[in-house]
């Protein structure tokens, strides 16, 4: 009788450690599958410019521009689970402060009520500029 509760005792101990590197590796997993949203959509926007010569207009968010469907892996959506994302093209009509000549930011927004998630996709991606709020990311297209 021991010996089994000291062997189910250690699959206790076995479990409490495993059980959070589970969860940990399941959210890095999601965090990668955004950031291969994030840029499927970059690449979209940019052929969208090489065909159309502009890029394509703002949406609501988890909503797919209509000219950038064709541009997209057929059957993509603008959503993961409950992560949703929304593209944008801000006009900048004074330029930016260090750069005055570009007037337009484009930008993937990425929305989820998860802030664990966002902090992970932060934490993650590699590009140049990332802002936004602790469930709102916005990823600037380079």
């Amino acid at each position: 009788m021991i010996e089994l509760i000291v062997v189910l005792t250690v699959i206790g101990i076995l479990v409490n450690l495993a059980v959070p590197a589970l969860r940990t590796i399941r959210r890095r997993a999601e965090a990668a599958h955004v950031i291969g949203d994030v840029h499927a959509i970059h690449i979209a926007a940019q052929s969208h410019h090489a065909e159309r010569g502009v890029f394509p207009p703002t949406e609501n968010l988890g909503v797919v521009p209509a000219s950038m469907i064709p541009m997209l892996p057929q059957g993509f959506e603008f959503r993961y689970g409950d992560v949703r994302y929304r593209w944008h093209r801000f006009a900048l009509p004074d330029g930016l402060p260090a750069f005055p000549g570009q007037t337009m930011l484009l930008a993937v927004e990425v929305q989820t009520p998860d802030a664990t998630l966002a902090a992970t996709i932060r934490a993650l991606y590699r590009g140049e500029l990332t802002l936004g709020s602790p469930t709102n990311l916005f990823f600037a297209l380079e």
